[in-house]
């Protein structure tokens, strides 16, 4: 018996003890959510039938899976299984990186033991560099997975709650969804728009970058308008005009959280990246509020978010040019901005009124993946 498709391994999840069940199911799930087929599971690795491009370059990117590999399932016969392992070789060469693990633990030779006999009898040479093959010694089959391509590992979407997401469309914000998904987290998005329409930001990248997020889970987009913001500020010193837009956009996040039962509320901040992002001005932006702030880029410089905006995919779609509301407000912010001089200019503006107004223009767009 000769069985040919995809097999899907997993990391973290493995090591969840009693909870491993959950975690695995939910994965599975998220996999027949992204391409339209469920896996099946056998010790600790997942199955599937598909083997297109756009199922793999589904996979490379679907949190909680840490590696997968075209594979040839047969049955546990050495014979069969060297025949295989030829057929692939003939491919690439004698030089090959082989790797052999052994599952079932009754198996009569060790992973080593057959690894050299493998090598003895097709005459192959080991290199660290060279092509990966990996052979698993199950209960009742080999496996052998070739073409092995890594994950971005992590866990489930969906496995640890929902968060409201800070997005502008920029490089940042549109990386912070996909860390948070890597962790877990089903990532819904906060859009401030400056464009006069909310059909313009339809029309928009802003759009194109959700749908991008949905492919990977289900994705709302809020839309809330930046003018009632817009004509207030203007009645303030210039310098501390980002703190308090930030600081708007963390109210409007949290009375949203607490209305849709959101856990936190993800920002794309990196430390000392931007004059806004000192430790002083992430300080006073952050004061006083009741729901869980997260920062996954925090400790990045802007190469390795760039670096991952290229991994995941947005980088591209991030860089076109878009009116964003960071844009508008003052380009020289204060660097060390005081804390009781920031709740003064908020009370001046009465700025919870202003999120009064803006949420009542609230609208909001919900993705999700279009199979083929």
């Amino acid at each position: 018996m000769e069985r040919y498709g995809l097999s899907i391994h997993y990391g973290e999840i493995a090591l969840k003890g009693k909870l491993r069940p959950r975690f695995e199911k939910q994965l599975r799930e998220n996999i027949r959510y992204e391409t339209g087929s469920l896996p099946s599971t056998t010790d600790n690795r997942l199955l599937m039938d598909k083997t297109d491009e756009e199922t793999k370059n589904l996979l490379k990117m679907t949190p909680g899976v840490s590696w997968f590999g075209d594979a040839v399932i047969i049955d546990r016969d050495e014979k069969l299984l060297l025949e295989n392992l030829k057929n692939i070789i003939s491919t690439y060469g004698s030089s090959v990186n082989l790797d052999v693990k052994r599952i079932d633990k009754k198996f009569e030779n060790t992973s080593l033991e057959l690894k050299e006999k493998i090598a003895k009898t097709l005459g192959m040479h080991f290199d660290p560099h060279e092509y990966k093959l990996r052979v698993e010694i199950m209960p009742k089959n080999y496996i052998i997975n070739y073409s092995i391509q890594r994950g971005i590992g992590g866990v489930p979407v969906g496995s640890a709650g929902k968060v409201i997401s800070l997005f502008s469309g920029g490089i940042d914000s549109a990386v912070v969804p996909f860390e948070m998904m890597k962790r877990g987290c089903s990532v819904d998005l906060l859009h401030v728009y400056a464009l006069p329409t909310r059909d313009a930001v339809i029309n928009s990248k802003i759009v194109d970058l959700a749908k991008k997020i949905s492919s990977i889970a289900p994705t709302r987009l809020f839309l809330v308008p930046f003018h009632f913001f817009g004509l207030k500020v203007m009645e303030i010193d210039s310098r501390y005009e980002l703190v308090l837009f930030k600081r708007f956009l963390l109210k409007l996040a949290e009375r949203l959280a607490k209305e849709y039962g959101y856990k936190g509320i993800a920002t794309g901040d990196s430390l000392s990246q931007v004059a806004s992002q000192t430790l002083d001005n992430i300080n006073a932006i952050s004061y006083g509020f009741d729901i869980p702030i997260f920062r996954p880029l925090l400790t990045y410089n802007k190469e390795e978010i760039i670096n991952k905006a290229k991994m995941y995919g947005t980088y591209d779609t991030s860089i076109k040019d878009y009116k964003d509301c960071c844009s508008i407000v003052s380009k020289r912010p204060a660097t060390a901005a005081n804390l009781l001089k920031i709740k003064t200019l908020e009370a001046q503006i009465n700025l919870d009124k202003i999120v009064n107004e803006c949420l009542s223009k609230l609208q909001t767009e919900d993705f999700t993946r279009k199979l083929r």
